[in-house]
């Protein structure tokens, strides 16, 4: 019976010894774990930090490339706070659309087996669009006419260019006449001397206006 008896014990002090171990071996695995790291680069450029500021115009996506380094394939998880915007995630890209005019925060994170997180913030003011600014020269031409003169218009551009906006249409009132092109430069030949006003204003690919401004011209 004594041989019996201390091999039931040996097998009891072995399992305690094993199960020790095992513990140990996690907690050493918890210990040596390092965090993911998580950066966006936007057209080209790392963004500095774990915050970005950015702007979206509605129905016009903003696509940052991701990275995250860590030993294993960790997903990366996306949150929102309002939905004023959409998001697609892709295998290092993530595209933002914007949705509803306002404020909108997103939480990037990317988080290990062991607890380890990495996070990024982005708000973003979505916005419908921005109106377009008007701007114009005039000179004299003289060719056909003393008074043929020609407005120069191509100055105008549109704030949100970086967007896809841009100048679609030239209204140009010269004198009592008034017309719109899709060019940015025009003649005119006045039909007498004397002061004549001039006046401009453009229209952008969302079609909004912009103020109109003048310029008044002394014809001799």
């Amino acid at each position: 019976m004594k041989p019996l008896k201390f091999c039931i014990v040996l097998f009891v002090l072995a399992g305690q010894f094993f199960f020790s171990s095992c513990d140990n071996r996690e907690d050493y695995f918890v210990d040596v774990n390092k965090a993911p790291t998580l950066s966006l680069v936007k057209n080209g450029v790392a963004l500095d930090g774990n915050t970005l500021s950015d702007s979206l115009k509605i129905g016009v996506p903003l696509s940052l490339q991701y990275f995250i380094q860590d030993e294993e394939k960790i997903i990366l998880q996306v949150l929102q706070d309002q939905q004023k915007s959409t998001f697609e995630v892709g295998p290092e890209l993530i595209s933002f659309t914007g949705a509803t005019e306002g404020q909108n925060l997103f939480s990037l994170s990317a988080k290990d087996s062991f607890g380890q997180e990495a996070k990024f913030s982005i708000t973003f003011t979505v916005f419908r669009n921005i109106a377009p600014i008007a701007s114009f020269t005039v000179k004299k031409i003289g060719v056909s006419s003393p008074y043929e003169y020609e407005v120069d218009a191509s100055a105008s551009y549109d704030k949100d260019a970086r967007f896809g906006g841009k100048i679609t249409e030239y209204e140009y009132t010269l004198a009592n006449y008034k017309f719109s092109s899709p060019l940015s430069k025009v003649r005119y030949v006045f039909g007498s001397s004397g002061q004549k006003q001039i006046r401009v204003r453009v229209k952008d690919n969302s079609g909004d206006w912009s103020t109109q401004i003048s310029q008044y011209l002394v014809l001799n």
